[in-house]
C-alpha cells in the first residue's frame, strides 16, 4: 500500500514539460522528478543522478522490482544518465521530454512514438 503512494505522486507529474535542472510540474528533469516524489513520501534522496544511484539496494532481476523503485540508465560509456520511477505491468515514469510512462523491459525503455528504445537499463534499486 504504502509503495502505491510513491507512484501516485509521481503520476501527479504526469505530462510536466521537461526542465533541466527543474523541480516543479512547471518544468522538471529526471532525477529532479525523483527527488520531489520522493520528498513528498517523506525520504530526502540526493539531487544527482549520480548521487541517487548510491541509495538502496540493487535488485538482480527487472522481475524482482515494484512500484516505486528506481530503474537507473546509462550511455555507452557506462555513465548514469536518467533515472524513472518502475510502475506497474512493466511500465515506468520518467522525465524524458515530458514526464511520460512507457514501457520498461530488460533491454531499457521503449517509446511507442518513436518506435525504439531510448534508454539502456544499466540497473534497478529498491529505495524504500
Amino acid at each position: 500500500v504504502k509503495k502505491k503512494a510513491l507512484s501516485t505522486l509521481a503520476l501527479s507529474y504526469l505530462n510536466a514539460p521537461y526542465l533541466d535542472g527543474g523541480k516543479t510540474p512547471f518544468g522538471i528533469d529526471a532525477p529532479g522528478l525523483i527527488q520531489m516524489v520522493y520528498r513528498l513520501y517523506g525520504k530526502e534522496l540526493p539531487r544527482t543522478i549520480e548521487g541517487q544511484s548510491k541509495e538502496g539496494e540493487v535488485l538482480s532481476f527487472i522481475e524482482e522490482s515494484v512500484q516505486g523503485d528506481l530503474a537507473f540508465f546509462d550511455n555507452s560509456e557506462g555513465e548514469l544518465i536518467h533515472v524513472g520511477i518502475m510502475l506497474e505491468d512493466h511500465h515506468i515514469i520518467h522525465a524524458y521530454g515530458k514526464v511520460r510512462i512507457d514501457r520498461i523491459d530488460h533491454t531499457g525503455i521503449f517509446n511507442r512514438e518513436e518506435k525504439r528504445y531510448t534508454h539502456q537499463l544499466r540497473m534497478i534499486k529498491k529505495m524504500v
